[in-house]
């Protein structure tokens, strides 16, 4: 008994450690900056940034706050970015009436200074249980940095 508890015990621990094939993989060559369901954006976009006005603008655009003093909006800091290092992807899905959309990058590939980022776009299906708000889905990442073209591959799920 006690070697199938220390077997299971350790069988637990490693299905939870990462491959080393997935530290190695170019796949996973970025870093998400932000992701969620509330963009101020609200049309569906792909969107390459390679400097700091452009992320400061664009950012303003997506993530706004309101200022309850006098009503206006002002827009909030950016996260940083290193542009002489890094790019910038953006992809949002643009608005919906309900919950249960979603958009991710899973995948960019590299190859000279062409970089093909693949995006997953889920939407809710028929029967799905979803929130009744309205949700604007994003995901920000920053690549090594890209002098090239960028192009966006989509797939979709429910």
């Amino acid at each position: 008994m006690k070697n199938i508890t220390i077997a299971a015990t350790c069988a637990l621990v490693f299905s939870y450690l990462p491959s080393p094939a997935a530290d190695v993989s170019e796949s996973k060559s970025w870093r998400e900056i932000a992701s969620g369901s509330q963009s101020n954006i609200q049309e569906a976009t792909r969107q390459v940034i390679q400097d700091k006005e452009q992320w400061r603008k664009w950012w303003g655009m997506h993530n706004t706050v309101e200022n309850f003093i006098d009503g206006k909006t002002i827009p909030a800091p950016p996260p940083k970015v290193d542009f002489e290092k890094e790019t910038v992807l953006v992809a949002t899905s643009g608005r919906h009436s309900t919950g249960g959309y979603a958009i991710r990058f899973t995948e960019i590939y590299r190859e000279g200074d062409v970089a093909t980022a693949t995006l997953k776009i889920t939407s809710p299906g028929p029967d799905g249980l979803v929130t009744s708000s309205l949700t604007a889905p994003f995901c920000i990442i920053a690549i090594p940095k890209l002098e090239g073209r960028v192009e966006f591959v989509e797939e979709t799920s429910k």
